[in-house]
């Protein structure tokens, strides 16, 4: 398993919701009919929203900053939106979104462009912030 939690402790500032329940996320899992990576899952269920260095991870049921809400306006807004993916950040310039597959890998996407997987996973992500 990833360092994510360590990585995210390391920064000095940060803002957090607080953690989600096991329940919550699953719920949020089936909602979307797709499964979170093992790093978000610990992401969500021991920070839930979380500002870091600029950087506005999703969590669940947080108004503007919802996983579930973010994902299902990706899917009805682009037909080319990626199967099996979720939104975990939105950068709010050119419609650009932080992707994550179910097996942690990190895409970078811009409706009508091509993904760009930019790390590993999130920790790696996290990681070169």
């Amino acid at each position: 398993m990833s360092n994510i939690l360590s990585t995210i402790e390391s920064f000095k500032r940060k803002k957090s919701t607080g953690g989600i329940e096991k329940s919550i996320i699953s719920k949020a899992e089936k909602e979307l009919a797709v499964t979170f990576a093992s790093e978000y899952k610990l992401l969500l269920s021991n920070y839930g929203f979380l500002y870091v260095k600029g950087e506005e991870f999703l969590g669940i049921d947080i108004a503007s900053y919802d996983v579930v809400k973010a994902t299902k306006e990706a899917r009805q807004n682009f037909n080319d939106f990626p199967a099996g993916m979720y939104v975990v950040e939105n950068f709010a310039i050119d419609g650009i979104l932080l992707l994550q597959k179910a097996s942690g890998e990190v895409y970078t996407y811009q409706p009508n462009e091509n993904l760009k997987q930019i790390a590993s996973n999130l920790d790696e992500y996290l990681s070169n912030l």
